[in-house]
């Protein structure tokens, strides 16, 4: 059965802004693209039932048929087959997780981590998380700059030039670099290993079998520029993280984090969210 990558739209141009990205992976996985349209229920929290007209749910179906219609015809020339999807769910959350549980073939959840429209008909503050808490499920994340606008025209696949994988010495950050190492072979990017220290007060825990990551980066750098062919590069954060990953994503904005675990996600990839446009790969749990 055909692999799905979805999207889950609100109306706004900040929860469309994922799709360049979502789109390059549906190409990459030769997925179905799904777009799941998100609307505002009576039921959602901090919406009065007389702010909601008696004939709401009528004029949301429609417009939610119209504009998922419209980001199809943007789509189309993209080559990636299109499906769309109007989830029925008290909230945006159950929307997705429900869909997912659903569909097993779903592969990668693509989505802002903001995305509320004027009417707002969704909300994605924290959703991401919730989302992430839910299901094992890959996410992709990404916090857009305030007041972007997609335009009208046709939607492109994005493209990247740096892969950003946080190597902390834990086993789950060396499937990290797996990933990134296969992402940037197929993307033409350079890998860029970044050494990030554990929280502090936690251990890297090994389970029993497992071996202990003592590789460097530097090591692990010249290993892939053998083997791969690929350009590597290497850095560390030092004792200030954000002022480097602000020094780091300054550059351009073809830039990519791939982590592995919730763990490390909370520690590095939230800083990315916070600060620049930069899409997040949070991979799968591994069970």
């Amino acid at each position: 059965m055909q692999s799905q990558v979805i999207v889950p739209l609100d109306g706004s141009a900040s929860a469309e802004a994922i799709l360049p990205h979502a789109l390059l992976f549906a190409q990459r996985g030769q997925s179905i693209l799904t777009l799941l349209q998100i609307g505002t229920p009576s039921g959602l929290p901090g919406v009065r039932d007389r702010m909601i007209p008696d004939n709401w749910s009528e004029g949301e179906e429609i417009w939610g048929q119209d504009y998922l219609a419209a980001m199809v015809r943007r789509l189309q020339s993209s080559g990636v087959t299109i499906q769309t999807r109007h989830p029925e769910a008290a909230l945006a959350e159950q929307a997705i997780v429900s869909y997912t549980k659903h569909q097993p073939q779903v592969q990668l959840i693509a989505l802002t981590t903001q995305g509320r429209s004027a009417a707002g008909r969704a909300l994605f503050g924290s959703l991401a998380e919730q989302v992430f808490a839910s299901v094992s499920t890959s996410l992709l994340l990404l916090h857009p700059p305030k007041g972007e606008q997609t335009g009208s025209g046709p939607i492109v696949s994005a493209s990247y030039q740096t892969i950003i994988v946080l190597l902390d010495g834990s086993v789950e950050a060396e499937r990290a670099l797996h990933e990134a190492t296969s992402l940037a072979q197929e993307f033409s990017a350079t890998p860029v290993l970044v050494a990030v220290p554990p929280r502090p007060g936690e251990e890297i825990f090994v389970s029993e079998g497992e071996q202990p990551v003592s590789d460097s980066p530097e090591e692990k750098a010249q290993l892939l520029r053998t083997t791969t062919g690929l350009r590597v590069e290497t850095a560390a954060t030092a004792r200030d993280p954000e002022a480097f990953i602000e020094q780091l994503t300054g550059h351009g904005q073809g830039n990519l984090l791939v982590v592995a675990t919730r763990e490390q996600a909370l520690y590095g990839a939230e800083k990315f969210l916070r600060h620049r446009n930069v899409p997040v790969l949070l991979l799968a749990t591994y069970t």
